[in-house]
């Protein structure tokens, strides 16, 4: 009677989830809209767990490696975990504004000289074109049923110039508003992240009571692994990851500044910055870097790009395994999966996501197969 019971409840759970199943998958617009939304909703949280995963490990350093014994501070705890979160917070600061100070100026300077830079630009692609048809009659023939005027060229690219500086102008209104916006969601996302950083302890009891007290020990011994899996998943992603921009940062700057190519900062920066993104953000920044060199010299621009292959085979195939990878314990074709499936879903924060998801399902699946094995009296 209990192996019929069991096996009436196997069935019917098979059969409840197929019907979820099948209508989700006809329902699949509906249902990413629902999530996006949702996700939308929950932006504030979710950017303040992020926020959370970043602190937390500089916090925890000051707050177990600063002698407090030695202090009057020994048996106020509370005390100690808040300036080890103003310590943390003070050097996060002084990064950014360090960055600022770096990367806004240099910015204004790049996009000053590509302005100025703009008519000579026109002018060297126009004596190379005329080169190259003058050693090719036939192109040259070709080229003659095409009315084109480089005088008129070059006057629409410098009105082009001219008018994305006034569009831009323009729509400052709109970025204003949307600094505004964003400025209302990391402060509720901070403000988030500070409760959970000084009341850690507090949750993680009242979560775990609750938890034993609604479901069974078995199934809440299994919540608290998953849990726990989880914090290790995001918190090792999200450390390795940031490790792995400065280093590929440094990587870009030296390599730059030896060989001479033109804005190494503002380059090194903006790749590292993009590689935030795994996989696919270094990509963005290398065409920023490829088309900024190219207005001063297109042949030193194909050797940036060359230069970005061979360190980028480097990091990936040396420092990133050892840095995120072991951090993620995720297989690089799953990888690749993570990204396409949160790229697709979430757009950068869906990629950025997905890879921790995954590397939880990646555990899970693991052992759910070894537990096949074993009780199956396989090897895996």
């Amino acid at each position: 009677m209990d192996l019929d019971s069991r096996f009436v409840k196997r069935a019917l759970f098979l059969i409840s989830f197929a019907i979820i199943l099948m209508w989700l998958l006809d329902n699949i617009v509906a249902v990413v809209h629902v999530l996006k939304q949702g996700l939308s909703i929950l932006s504030p949280f979710i950017l303040g767990l992020v926020i959370t995963f970043i602190l937390k490990g500089p916090m925890n350093f000051f707050e177990t490696k600063i002698p407090w014994n030695k202090t009057i501070l020994r048996k106020h705890d509370g005390l100690k975990r808040g300036i080890s979160f103003t310590i943390t917070l003070i050097i996060f600061i002084l990064v950014f504004i360090t960055i600022s100070f770096i990367i806004i100026p240099e910015l204004i300077n790049t996009f000053t000289d590509l302005v100025e830079r703009s008519p000579a630009m026109i002018e060297r692609v126009q004596s190379f074109v005329t080169s190259l048809l003058e050693d090719n009659p036939r192109l040259m023939e070709w080229v003659g049923y095409i009315d084109f005027n480089w005088n008129s060229l070059k006057d629409k690219v410098i009105e082009f110039t001219k008018g994305s500086i006034i569009a831009v102008l323009e729509s400052t209104l709109n970025i204003s508003m949307s600094i505004v916006s964003g400025t209302i969601t990391f402060a509720l996302a901070f403000v988030f992240s500070i409760y959970i950083l000084f009341q850690k302890e507090k949750l993680i009891g009242q979560t775990k009571n609750l938890t034993l007290a609604i479901f069974p020990e078995k199934v809440a011994n299994r919540l608290f692994y998953l849990a726990n899996l989880s914090n290790t998943a995001f918190s090792g992603f999200l450390h390795g990851q940031l490790l792995e921009v400065i280093i590929l940062g440094v990587m870009f700057f030296i390599a730059m500044t030896i060989f001479k190519f033109p804005y190494a900062l503002m380059i090194s920066v903006t790749i590292a910055v993009t590689s935030i993104v795994p996989i696919v953000g270094a990509f963005f920044g290398c065409f920023i870097g490829a088309f900024l060199i190219l207005v001063i010299n297109p042949k030193m621009a194909l050797w940036f790009v060359v230069m970005f292959i061979i360190i980028q085979q480097i990091e990936g195939n040396l420092i990133y395994p050892q840095v995120v990878g072991k951090a993620s314990g995720l297989p690089s074709l799953w990888t690749l999966v993570a990204v396409t499936l949160g790229g697709s879903l979430m757009g950068i924060m869906g990629i950025i996501l997905f890879i921790p998801i995954f590397s939880i399902l990646y555990v899970l699946l693991g052992d759910f197969v070894r537990k096949r094995l074993v009780k199956k009296n396989l090897t895996a």
